[in-house]
């Protein structure tokens, strides 16, 4: 799990809204065409938000792990659950496609 993702993306609340609204699009029993188009729905929705605050992709994609930011990633489901967010579906399709779209943008990829 990537908590700098999720935090960049919590920040941008309005952001995430959008963001989860494409996400329900996605369907992993779908053909590639169908699934490709909701992550470039999404990545038309994130890119110009990292471009404008100047988001260094490889920053966000800086490994961390679970054990030393437990505390952390604890708050960030807790805030995630109070939005009414779908923690599985943040993790299980909309960062893996924020997590592809950074490594697509990084350099050092």
């Amino acid at each position: 799990m990537n908590i700098k993702v999720i935090s960049w993306l919590l920040k941008h609340r309005e952001l995430l809204l959008a963001v989860i609204a494409a996400a329900k699009k996605f369907n992993r029993d779908g053909n590639y065409i169908s699934q490709w188009e909701v992550v470039d729905e999404i990545a038309r929705l994130v890119i110009p938000v990292f471009e404008r605050e100047g988001v260094d992709a490889g920053t966000l994609l800086a490994s961390d792990t679970w054990e030393s930011d437990e505390v952390s990633a604890f708050a960030l489901g807790a805030e995630v659950q109070a939005m009414g967010v779908d923690w599985q579906s943040l993790i299980q399709v909309i960062l893996p496609i924020l997590i592809a779209i950074l490594r697509a943008l990084s350099p050092d990829e």
